[in-house]
């Protein structure tokens, strides 16, 4: 059964191989509608046959770009009956019809090399790992070192899942959990009971059976956590893989799973064993994670509840659920833009796919899979993820000190972080007031707000988690998550696997060992798998990276600089205080170790003062400096990490005075973002629209309701988005955030679609034209969304089908 399976696995893999190096490229037809097909079916059509760039060259007939000329494709679009006739696709054989025979040998290409490879994978899949064995070391233009270092890396013997007997205790308390997690569900955001309970089974199934393939062994309920969420973040990198291959988006995930019964058998159900104590040091530790945690977990709860989300924090909240709609609909990749019809652009999309796996399998809404499941589990992730290091790195040292500091976000050395609260400070000291105010008035600034949206830290966390267990569970772990990180959140991606080849680089020159090792090449090797599927093949070339040495000391010394000198001095003493404390106290041998992790913070911001990146997009902010000033977002993680590290090792060698002042230093970094933790819960619990970047959408949302999210293409008067009294003009992201309708352009701050300006601004005059009509008549608009208390037409000679206090929607003929 497993040769049988292999095989099938072999001959799936290179079909995929062979489809991204030789892809069918888009064809030029033209498709002449039936009589009676309505500007909705049109669209609804040309979404579901993926028919791009339509132009009118008649009034019934227009040229497209068949993006998907596959046979099922072209059939399913001769065959429908609002198609009255096509031209460039053979009618018969369902094939483009031109180029007819290179299509033909395109598919014998694939059919052949797949079945050849199939057939040689079932036959000699009882010595395969003796002939890979052979093969790599022969080929190996290093020698057989190089094998031992990456056969080590994964170490096998480590990867043998335990064959203990299920726990009853354990599983009697996984079964109450999602009990009380599907009532409040149902309850509370108001989710089916079958959808929450589906939405649970994905979890399990997406997440901790297909985990096992990762972390085989379960021992620690922190590494459970961790192990269920890096395996919904490898079953959603199947998903993303299945619309890259233009495959059911369900095949791939599917298989995976599968595979991980197959290949783990008994052992992939089997829960962690270890067993849970209660003391002071704990019960501490879980009140201060509580307290850090939760901004988002009220922020979350806020905008899961009920059938649309009815408000949001952040602005790239409905930004992200805009692309968890999008993924849930697409059938190709990238999805779609559902904020600017026609445009598709390359992201990190992997947080938005684990929503958009869970909702497809699931049937549950988006914003619950987003704000309910995803990014809970995602920050249950980074308190495990934060358990498991300081358990690993740090055994001597209290969970209480250790946990609370690696969730620190902040300082990362390259925003202002000292510039925005010494001034408070010094002005409460001098005044001599008693006020916290130095603390309050900036929530942002002390990052308790991280993992909202897209914006997660568990690749970063979870990496530590990873490295740091890797003596006993190998390199899998840590990495997929550094090679993947990249889908994740392209600049963790970056700081994560350039900090990673820097270290092992460093540890390779020390032991005397000029040759990649074997971390180097597992990491890489996954990294550029991941570049490959999700970025070259489908690479929208909107920015480009330039070599620009001492690019963020430039910023720091000119004007517009991220940290001013004084402050950059203040936020590196402020980061490094408790590893001052130990750092001149000698230790054990081992202490060396230590040094890896600060070699892995050092070097985001090695890339930051090397190079820089620079937006070539015509229209919208694309992707620039600022972004990638986000590369040094892993410096206080991975520095906190080797300072608890650093303190563990030496913590029998210091006295009694110097370990007192390692606990003041830890208080006096965490003490203010606790604070500002407290004060800002309290503040959205006590004022929900006091939160940042606060949206009400309870106005827009009954309007948007009223229009059908299928078939149907939006405009609207109004493009301000409606936080901080409408301060961000450019970006009514709202609209396809709260149902996922389809906009013709409500983002011109975020994508390049400055040519359609124009257009926009006949909605924002007060005069109506009937160039409006003829705009509707050729981008297919089918919906007019007012904002009453903005500058609009009027009168409006169109049907009015809903309206209210701030909104009405009209629908053109």
């Amino acid at each position: 059964m497993r040769r049988l399976v292999a095989s099938i696995i072999a001959v799936a893999l290179v079909w995929g191989v062979l489809s991204l190096i030789f892809p069918l490229a888009p064809i030029d037809i033209h498709v002449r509608w039936a009589p009676d097909v309505t500007a909705a079916q049109m669209v609804e059509l040309e979404r579901r046959l993926q028919l791009r760039d339509g132009k009118e060259t008649d009034p019934r007939t227009w040229s497209y770009r068949l993006v998907n000329p596959s046979t099922a494709n072209i059939r399913a679009l001769v065959q429908a009956k609002e198609v009255e006739d096509t031209n460039g696709v053979d009618r018969s054989s369902y094939r483009p019809s031109s180029d007819l025979s290179t299509q033909s040998h395109r598919t014998a290409i694939f059919v052949a090399s797949s079945a050849i490879v199939g057939v040689i994978v079932f036959g000699v899949f009882p010595v395969l790992p003796v002939i890979l064995t052979t093969a790599v070391r022969r080929a190996t233009v290093l020698g057989p070192a190089m094998w031992s270092d990456v056969a080590s890396a994964i170490s096998p013997t480590a990867c043998v899942a335990t064959s203990r007997p299920l726990s009853h205790q354990v599983t009697i308390a996984v079964l109450l959990a999602g009990v009380v997690i599907s009532a409040a569900m149902t309850l509370f955001a108001g989710a089916s009971l079958g959808s929450s309970v589906g939405a649970l089974a994905v979890i399990y199934a997406g997440g901790y059976l297909v985990g096992s393939m990762l972390v085989a062994r379960t021992e620690q309920l922190s590494f459970a956590i961790i192990r269920t969420v890096a395996g919904l973040m490898l079953t959603s990198i199947a998903f993303m893989l299945s619309l890259v291959l233009s495959l059911s988006w369900f095949v791939l995930p599917c298989a995976l799973l599968i595979a991980a019964l197959l290949i783990r058998g008994r052992a992939a159900f089997a829960w962690p064993h270890e067993r849970i104590q209660v003391g002071w040091d704990g019960v501490a530790a879980a009140v201060l994670v509580i307290v850090l945690m939760a901004p988002i977990a009220v922020a979350f709860a806020r905008m899961g509840h009920g059938p649309f989300p009815p408000v949001f924090y952040n602005v790239d909240s409905p930004r992200a659920l805009e692309e968890v709609h999008a993924l849930t609909l697409t059938r190709s990749y990238p999805p779609p833009s559902l904020s600017s019809v026609g445009v598709v652009r390359t992201y990190h999309y992997g947080v938005h796919a684990m929503a958009a796996l869970v909702s497809r399998s699931s049937g549950l809404l988006p914003h619950h899979a987003l704000f309910l499941i995803v990014l809970p589990l995602l920050g249950v992730g980074m308190v495990a993820a934060a358990v498991a290091s300081a358990r690993r790195l740090a055994p001597a040292l209290p969970l209480c000190v250790c946990v609370p500091l690696l969730l620190i976000a902040t300082p990362s050395l390259a925003r202002a972080f000292s510039d925005g609260f010494v001034p408070r400070l010094s002005t409460a000291v001098t005044s001599g007031t008693v006020t916290l105010d130095w603390i309050n008035a900036d929530y942002v600034l002390w990052g308790v707000l991280s993992n909202e949206a897209q914006n997660t830290d568990f690749p970063i966390l979870g990496s530590i988690a990873a490295i740091a267990a890797a003596p006993s569970i190998g390199w899998g772990l840590a990495a997929f998550l550094i090679g993947t990180s990249l889908i994740f959140k392209t600049t963790t991606g970056i700081a994560l696997v350039g900090g990673l080849m820097v270290a092992e680089a460093w540890r390779a020159i020390r032991s005397r060992q000029f040759r990649p090792t074997g971390p180097m090449l597992l990491a890489g090797a996954v990294f550029a798998a991941t570049f490959a599927a999700f970025y070259l093949v489908s690479f929208d070339n909107a920015a480009s990276v330039q070599l620009y040495p001492l690019a963020h000391i430039r910023g720091i010394v000119t004007a517009g600089r991220p940290v001013s000198e004084r402050g950059l001095l203040i936020d590196a003493l402020w980061l490094f205080l408790p590893a001052l404390i130990v750092l001149t106290v000698r230790g054990e041998a081992k202490a060396r170790e230590n040094a890896p992790l600060l070699i892995m913070a050092i070097a985001p911001l090695l890339v930051v003062n090397l190079t820089r990146l620079v937006s070539t997009r015509d229209g919208g902010m694309g992707a620039g400096p600022e972004d990638w000033l986000q590369i040094p977002h892993t410096v206080p993680f991975l520095v906190h990490a080797f300072t608890v590290s650093l303190a563990s090792t030496r913590w029998a060698y210091l006295g009694w005075a110097r370990r007192v002042a390692f606990v003041l230093a830890v208080a006096i970094v965490t003490a203010p973002v606790v604070i500002a933790a407290i004060t800002y819960s309290s503040r959205l619990l006590r004022s929900p629209e006091s939160g940042h970047e606060f949206a009400d959408n309870r106005a827009i949302a009954p309007a948007l309701a009223a229009i059908p999210t299928r078939g149907s293409i939006v405009v609207t008067n109004d493009l301000r988005y409606p936080t901080d009294n409408f301060g961000r003009d450019d970006r009514q992201i709202q609209i396809p955030a709260l149902f996922g309708h389809q906009a013709f352009s409500v983002d011109f701050a975020g994508e390049p679609i400055e040519d359609r300006r124009p257009l926009q601004r006949l909605l924002q005059r007060p005069e109506w034209s009937d160039a409006i009509l003829s705009a509707a008549r050729q981008h297919h608009w089918t919906h007019l969304l007012i904002r009453k208390d903005y500058v609009h037409p009027h009168p409006i000679p169109l049907q009015p089908i809903f309206e209210n206090d701030s909104y009405i929607v009209y629908r053109f003929p």
